[in-house]
């Protein structure tokens, strides 16, 4: 069988990386890309492809049985939250317990809460125990990103160093500190700082809140907004285009089948309104091709082809929100058909009617490279090409 470039990046990755390493907040810990496509698409584990709760059901709710007398419970809750403040400082995680209460929960099954790799597993002493830490590399918008979680007070431990795991991959199962000071419980902390030793605790190093928000997240909102994520390497066709360089690549499952010249929007940036003529970055996916005729005075200005994109995208209504030029129904209308693949409001302020096309005349390299109102501009030739090559639903992100 006919290994792809991915593939073989991973495999090569996989065995360079350290069992018990760090990973840096956004890049993963080998760097072998030598360009900003493979930079992006190269993992050394298996991207998150959702977020789910670590106890009960993927919700995070649930029964379970008191493994000590039979009886059954339901439901689950955070006793103490992040960012809290109680008897040993700033809670920087949560502290997940079964409904029963006390020991109920003793031994019930602990889940990894996305797929990832092991970078510790193993006995911390009090009054962490038995701790599970976990990275995880995943996709928002055009970014690559990274979050580690931590799995404490754990009765016993099932993966080791190294592990690649799994989504809702049983971990370890529930217990308590060392020491049994306090009743059995699930300690959860996510970590944007892949930095910071397994057994940092913030309080004993004079942080402050503002200081442990920056580093850490709030687990159940964070699972919360990321149950369902884009994996690019899972499309069977993805359209990577690097504004830096004016390049697009073309891959076909994984593997790379073409890379092109590209010119941009007149307005330089990140497209934010409608008018400002600028080219977006984010991940959306093709809702309409057309090839031919335009009518219009600037009908001619395609180039005879049209491949359009579903901008705006989720992130860009949340923008729109903080900026006041989208309301919450619009976002969560805008939100519904991004994530479905399927076209999205364009009569907001925040602009639309963006895609890929060729233009009116050939144009050169070593000439000017911002030419449309915002949308992504290729040879004549380059978009006879590819027109084929992408059909509806595929997936583009601009960087």
């Amino acid at each position: 069988m006919k290994t792809s470039l991915i593939a073989t990046a991973y495999i090569a990755i996989a065995a360079l990386s350290s069992c018990s390493g760090g990973l840096a907040p956004s890049s993963d810990p080998v760097v072998l890309p030598s360009n900003i496509f493979d930079a992006y698409m190269v993992t050394s584990k298996p991207p998150a492809d959702g977020f789910d709760f670590p106890v009960g059901n993927i919700d995070g709710k649930g029964a379970y049985t008191d493994r000590s007398t039979g009886k059954p419970h339901s439901g689950w809750f955070v006793a103490t939250k992040f960012g809290e403040h109680y008897s040993l400082g700033i809670h920087p995680g949560e502290d997940w317990n079964g409904g029963g209460g006390g020991n109920t929960d003793l031994g019930q099954d602990v889940y990894a809460i996305a797929n990832g790799r092991v970078a510790f597993s193993g006995n911390f002493g009090q009054p962490w125990g038995n701790m599970v830490v976990l990275d995880h590399t995943f996709y928002a918008n055009y970014e690559k990103r990274a979050i580690r979680s931590l799995y404490a007070h754990l009765l016993e431990t099932h993966v080791q160093a190294g592990d690649t795991v799994t989504r809702r991959q049983r971990i370890g199962s529930i217990g308590t500190d060392p020491n049994k000071t306090f009743p059995a419980h699930l300690h959860l902390e996510l970590r944007t700082d892949a930095e910071l030793l397994p057994t940092y605790w913030p309080s004993s190093d004079g942080k402050d809140e503002p200081w442990i928000r920056e580093h850490y997240t709030p687990p159940s909102d964070f699972i919360s907004s990321h149950r369902k994520l884009f994996v690019p390497q899972a499309e069977t066709t993805l359209i990577l285009v690097d504004q830096e360089t004016y390049k697009m690549r073309l891959y076909r499952k994984s593997e790379v089948a073409g890379e092109f010249d590209i010119s941009l929007g007149q307005g330089r940036g990140q497209k934010q309104r409608e008018g400002d003529n600028k080219t977006p970055k984010g991940m959306y996916f093709v809702i309409d091709k057309h090839r031919g005729d335009f009518d219009g005075p600037y009908g001619k200005y395609y180039g005879g082809h049209w491949i359009k994109l579903n901008y705006p995208n989720k992130y860009d209504a949340e923008r729109g929100i903080a900026e006041g030029i989208v309301t919450s129904e619009q976002a969560r209308h805008i939100h519904a058909r991004w994530s479905s693949r399927s076209s999205t409001l364009e009569n907001t302020q925040l602009g639309g009617g963006i895609g890929f096309h060729g233009w009116i005349t050939e144009w050169k390299n070593n000439g000017p490279r911002h030419l449309s109102w915002g949308c992504v501009v290729m040879h004549l030739d380059d978009i006879g090409q590819v027109f084929d090559a992408i059909p509806p639903t595929s997936m583009v992100v601009i960087f």
